[in-house]
């Protein structure tokens, strides 16, 4: 079945969001390397540099988060003309197309996201904790961005559909 054109369009604009994204995400995550694991204490620190990349990586990461539960998958199903009717069917959907390991490692990083959004001032200990938490699975977070770019690839290749090299060029 070819893809829907219709949703061509919107998702091409969601996976350039994404590849600046995940170009973002390594780039905190490069500059961080020497800082992790995180403790409380480097969180007590005044070193405003540190809390500039902290703030930055855990932006990065609920962006990259975001764009990919909340555009790509769902414009995915949208392409095949498939809907989600909500994010369990959705994940479900992913794993099938094998660009999820497993629904319950994204609900996993959801929950990171959701902790990094919030923001407690005397709780260092929980914030070095899901700082770390994030640090670790970011390259899987950056994976499925990979795994989408090999679907869209495998569908070119077994149904010959023409569609998916458009989006692939966004990349490149």
């Amino acid at each position: 079945m070819p893809l829907n054109t219709k949703y061509l369009s919107l998702f091409e604009q969601n996976w350039s969001e994404s590849q600046r994204a995940v170009k973002r995400i390594k780039a905190s995550l490069s500059r961080l390397e020497e800082h992790f694991p995180l403790t409380a204490h480097a969180l007590k620190s005044e070193d405003e540099a540190l809390f500039e990349k902290l703030d930055a990586f855990r932006v990065r990461f609920a962006d990259l988060q975001d764009c990919i539960g909340n555009k790509l998958f769902r414009n995915l199903l949208r392409m095949e003309d498939e809907e989600g009717l909500n994010m369990a069917d959705t994940l479900s959907r992913m794993e099938k197309r094998h660009i999820l390991s497993s629904a319950d490692s994204w609900r996993k990083m959801r929950e990171i996201r959701n902790v990094l959004s919030q923001d407690y001032p005397e709780a260092e200990s929980q914030r070095a904790d899901a700082l770390n938490m994030a640090w670790a699975v970011a390259p899987e977070l950056i994976k499925i961005i990979d795994q989408i770019e090999a679907y869209l690839l495998k569908l070119h290749d077994d149904k010959n559909m023409q569609y998916t090299s458009d989006i692939m060029q966004v990349t490149y």
